[in-house]
């Protein structure tokens, strides 16, 4: 779940409670370390309440599978290269991919 957590070359500092959704990277307390209780399978209240609030940034149906994409930290522009963020995609109201950027360890 946490694959790309791997992949991310340069880490950024973050500080705190369960992200900023269009704020300073600052406000980040997110860590890979809290992220490894969010669990595929999990809805939106359970995650919200190891992450805290997150915000709605997509959303698409098809046939019967509905598909949500909600967003942690960052600061609202997109810029995955230089902010904290944390997308999870929720496909039927689960938990089905957790994808952190420039995510602190602890």
């Amino acid at each position: 779940m946490l694959f790309c957590a791997a992949l991310i070359p340069a880490l950024t500092a973050c500080g705190g409670p369960g992200g900023n959704q269009g704020g300073a990277a600052s406000d980040c307390s997110i860590t890979l370390a809290s992220l490894e209780g969010v669990k595929s399978g999990m809805d939106l209240a359970q995650v919200e309440a190891i992450l805290g609030q997150g915000t709605k940034d997509s959303s698409y149906t098809a046939a019967d599978e509905v598909t949500e994409g909600y967003t942690w930290c960052g600061d609202g522009s997109g810029d995955f290269l230089n902010s904290p963020v944390v997308e999870v995609t929720f496909v039927n109201g689960k938990v089905d991919i957790v994808q952190p950027y420039n995510i602190p360890a602890n």
